[in-house]
Order: C-alpha cells, then sequence, then structure tokens
C-alpha cells in the first residue's frame, strides 16, 4: 500500500483487498451480534444456569466470542433496568 489515505490514488487491486477486508469484518461483527442475541432471548429458558450454558456457546465460537460477550453483557445490563 502506499502512505497516501487517498484511495483514488491507490490501484484497483489495493481498493478490492480493503473492500474485501471491511466486507469479512462487517460479516464477522453481524454474526457475534446474532449470537449474543440468541442467547440474550434464550436465557429465560436456561433457567439459573443459563451463565454456564452461555459460556458454553460463547467458547464455542471462539472466532466471535468477544464481541458477542461485550453485546450479551450490554443486553444484560440493559434489561436490569
Amino acid at each position: 500500500m502506499t502512505g497516501s489515505w487517498n484511495m483514488a490514488l491507490w490501484t484497483a487491486g489495493q481498493r478490492q483487498e480493503i473492500e474485501a477486508r471491511k466486507a469479512e469484518c462487517l460479516d464477522r461483527y453481524r454474526a457475534a451480534q446474532e449470537l449474543a442475541c440468541q442467547i440474550h432471548a434464550q436465557r429465560r429458558d436456561k433457567g439459573k444456569g443459563w451463565r454456564m450454558w452461555a459460556e458454553r456457546e460463547l467458547s464455542a465460537r471462539p472466532e466471535l466470542e468477544m464481541e458477542a460477550r461485550a453485546k450479551l453483557n450490554r443486553l444484560v445490563g440493559e434489561s436490569r433496568k
């Protein structure tokens, strides 16, 4: 990549690489959000053991775990208000 932040000066290949990376990141972000929402929606069905179940669900998807955990924590915090 060049030292310029102006993407118009970059080659088409370089711009495509960046767009592909952005698409990957967005897909991963959406998948993490969906996982967190699914866990949050099912937590009442799981009863008092929902946290252990949630930990297993999160650890089964290590590529999404951090983002999904952050979203799940926000959802749980909001539902307590």
